[in-house]
């Protein structure tokens, strides 16, 4: 069994010397082998500043998309250095990852595979990402949003908004500066920003809390409010960052109506006039230099460092160790087969011989 031990040693030994490769600025292809033991179920891939996106079945050209907004949301003066170290930290230290499939459907399908229980291994004992979902059939580029935010000239934008500016601010938020600063931007109660959240409620309810009021209604005093009852406070932190940050910078403008069953501040001049401290708190960049001043547009002109993490295939490594014990002990049992049968047959001469 010293050969078994010497091997599996020398197994962990090459596992963590192997060399983290790196790639060049914003780009999107395949899933670096690097990766593969948790992303390998990915057809394409891209690291910004750290941060992790993949994606099965998505056009390249919306990935890319996604890609370049995330670059902008951290690198929001495109001088290719992350605007706020500490939040990227973070972010590599939780293996944020921005999941995309092109419908949830895909998602569900994939994650009751049997390739699931796979990746699931390495995930749980890699230490499991903090990811966040969006779907191909939600990424618009040419989404109104940009032009409603001064980002954008396109006369033919659709009105569906892109999710993506929604999504991939949640992964960095959440995942990032909410961890980073948490007695400021934590998601809860406690936090500065968590007050924020709760004042503006007012007496709305939630859905979580099952007492939900139409904010834009005359039924109760508050500009904020989430029917969905699985949101709960930090959730609805999470909802509020993005709804007043990119409320601030112009995105929600166009479709003020449509959201304001739940949220009624879509323009600057509304959020500044009914939420002046928080307004003060999302422009004051020199305090906290991860806030975006410019709504992503989709387009990056950076070249943002890439920290590609390197993930161990526990899986295998597990299936290797038991094939070779299972050989080991095969082994062991046919060495004790043929000291038996010796020992056996060497019996049977004896008495044969005593018997002559």
């Amino acid at each position: 069994m010293q050969s078994v031990t010497t091997f599996a040693a020398s197994l962990c030994v090459l596992l963590a010397a192997h060399p983290r490769p790196s790639l060049a600025s914003v780009s999107v292809g395949p899933v670096p082998e690097d990766v593969k033991a948790v992303m390998g179920w990915g057809d394409l891939y891209a690291n910004v500043f750290g941060a992790n996106i993949v994606a099965r079945g998505v056009a390249e050209s919306k990935v890319q998309h996604a890609a370049n907004v995330m670059a902008s949301y951290l690198d929001n003066d495109n001088d290719g250095k992350c605007d706020d170290s500490k939040v990227c930290d973070m972010l590599i230290e939780n293996t944020a990852m921005l999941v995309m499939f092109q419908t949830s459907d895909d998602a569900d399908e994939f994650f009751e595979s049997a390739d699931m229980l796979w990746y699931g291994i390495n995930m749980m004992l890699n230490g499991e990402p903090w990811y966040q979902d969006l779907y191909g059939d939600e990424t618009h580029p040419d989404s109104c949003a940009f032009k409603s935010a001064g980002v954008s000239t396109d006369e033919d934008c659709t009105d569906e908004f892109d999710a993506t500016l929604e999504e991939v601010l949640h992964l960095l938020t959440s995942g990032g500066v909410s961890q980073v600063y948490e007695d400021d931007w934590g998601e809860s109660e406690d936090s500065t920003f968590g007050g924020y959240m709760a004042d503006l409620n007012g007496d709305c309810g939630n859905g979580y809390t099952h007492d939900w009021i139409d904010p834009s209604s005359d039924d109760c005093d508050g500009w904020y409010a989430y029917d969905d009852e699985t949101c709960d406070f930090e959730c609805l932190c999470a909802e509020g960052l993005y709804w007043s940050l990119t409320s601030l910078l112009g995105a929600q403008v166009y479709r003020e109506d449509d959201i304001s069953h739940e949220w009624t501040l879509a323009n600057a001049t509304k959020l500044a006039k009914n939420a002046a401290d928080l307004t003060a708190m999302l422009q004051d960049t020199e305090t906290w230099s991860w806030l975006p001043a410019n709504l992503p547009d989709g387009s990056y002109s950076g070249q943002p460092e890439e920290v590609i993490p390197y993930l161990v295939n526990y899986a295998a490594l597990f299936l290797v160790l038991l094939l070779v014990c299972v050989v080991g002990c095969c082994g062991a049992c046919w060495r004790v087969y043929v000291v038996k049968s010796r020992a056996k047959n060497s019996e049977g001469g004896a008495a044969k011989g005593a018997v002559v």
